[in-house]
């Protein structure tokens, strides 16, 4: 596959995110590829990849021989996602703690900054929701493990919708920052127990904050996605994809 196509891929399915995340796609909406196409001015293949990430991170759900739709979210597995994904990260900077390069670790802090900058600018959340996935990620992959590497980001993968959605809620963003601060301290003075520890519980903590915003609008997959300010003042999402 040639190097194109992930990124309209990656542009496909970030926009069908929004879509979802937003209310514009209500549970249960079907993903018409061939709209989709049209709509992107993209071939099916980057949309056919964009959904199949989309059914792995359990967003969307796709039967055989049936189209793709919009799934109902699970609160229950979401958060052992969560759980799951915060004890290989804290694995993965324990040992990246002792085993990263200096290049590596240059790149971390230079990643960090620059979502410090992004905050105090107020910059585009979702800019700083991709600086926040990089930053997990060069922490796995420092750890030189590739069995641990490849399991993590497998799972990361599957919950990077939900991760992005709760960076960018009311709130998150500074709380978000500092906890990012925490462990890139804890790595650059040795202290791999403490790396460990602190990239834990704010990947927990991630998952915490998806369910209390859950359990606040009664967890309920339509609440998830349309809030109730929106719901109060008679919305409803679309349930289709306009080309």
């Amino acid at each position: 596959m040639s190097e194109r196509d992930p990124t309209q891929a990656d542009a496909v399915r970030l926009a069908i995110e929004s879509d979802i995340f937003n209310g514009r796609l209500a549970p249960g909406a079907p993903l018409e590829e061939g709209r989709l196409a049209t709509r992107f001015g993209v071939s099916r293949t980057p949309v056919r990849e964009a959904i199949t990430q989309l059914v792995q991170a359990g967003i969307v759900s796709k039967s055989a021989h049936k189209r793709a739709v919009v799934a109902n979210l699970d609160p229950g597995t979401l958060l052992e996602l969560f759980e799951a994904l915060s004890e290989l990260e804290g694995a993965a900077a324990f040992l990246s703690t002792s085993r990263m390069a200096p290049g590596e670790k240059t790149e971390l802090m230079a990643i960090h900054e620059a979502a410090a900058e992004n905050l105090r600018t107020q910059g585009d959340p979702n800019a700083y929701a991709e600086l926040g996935s990089a930053f997990h990620q060069i922490i796995v992959r420092g750890c030189r493990n590739k069995v641990l590497i490849d399991t993590a980001e497998s799972l990361a993968l599957r919950v990077l919708p939900y991760r992005r959605f709760q960076v960018v809620a009311a709130g998150r963003l500074e709380r978000n920052q500092s906890d990012h601060d925490s462990i890139i301290s804890a790595i650059f003075a040795g202290d791999a127990r403490a790396a460990r520890e602190r990239i834990q519980r704010h990947t927990l903590e991630q998952g915490d904050a998806l369910m209390r915003f859950i359990a606040l609008h009664k967890t309920s997959h339509e609440d998830f996605i349309r809030p109730r300010s929106l719901r109060s003042k008679g919305y409803e999402p679309n349930t289709h994809l306009d080309p």
